[in-house]
C-alpha cells in the first residue's frame, strides 16, 4: 500500500501568478481592458451601437448595428484608435475591423425614453365620397399609431 506524501501549503498569490505566467500575462486580458475603455473612448451614441467581439493580432474585431454607422467608423478610425491607446496606456489595438451584426442585449447600455407629446387632432376638408374619407380616417389613425 503506498503511502501519500502531504505538500507543504502554497500561497494561492504564488498559485495564480504561475499561471498567469502561462498564459502569456496581460495579453489575454486586453480584450477585458478593451471593453472596459470602449464606451469612454467613443462616447455614448457609438457605444450605444457597437460590441467589442475579439481581439486578435492586435485587430480589434468590433460589432456594429447598420452599415451606415460602419462606414462612419471607418472614417473615425484614427481617431478611435489614439483615444484607446491613450484609455489602456499600451498598443494592444493597432487597428480596428467593424462587421455588421447583431448586438447582445446585456452589453447594450439601455436608450432613453423619449415621452410622447399629445396627440393633436387634424381637421380636414369635407370629404364627399363616405368611402374616402373613412380610407383618410383610417391612415390618419394608422399614423397616429406609428412608432417614432
Amino acid at each position: 500500500m503506498a503511502i501519500a506524501r502531504r505538500k507543504n501549503p502554497v500561497q494561492i498569490g504564488g498559485t495564480i501568478q504561475n499561471l498567469l505566467s502561462r498564459f502569456g500575462g496581460d495579453a489575454h486580458f486586453d480584450i477585458v481592458r478593451l471593453m472596459r475603455v470602449w464606451p469612454e473612448a467613443v462616447g455614448e451614441a457609438i457605444a450605444r451601437r457597437t460590441e467589442v467581439a475579439s481581439l486578435k493580432f492586435h485587430t480589434a474585431v468590433v460589432k456594429v448595428s447598420g452599415a451606415m454607422w460602419i462606414q462612419e467608423l471607418n472614417l473615425m478610425k484614427p481617431q478611435i484608435l489614439a483615444r484607446i491607446r491613450e484609455a489602456m496606456g499600451n498598443d494592444a489595438v493597432r487597428d480596428l475591423r467593424f462587421v455588421q451584426g447583431r448586438l447582445s442585449r446585456r452589453e447594450r447600455p439601455r436608450l432613453r425614453a423619449v415621452a410622447r407629446g399629445p396627440r393633436h387632432s387634424i381637421n380636414l376638408p369635407e370629404l364627399k365620397d363616405p368611402e374616402l374619407k373613412k380610407a383618410f380616417d383610417r391612415l390618419i389613425e394608422a399614423w397616429g399609431r406609428a412608432p417614432r
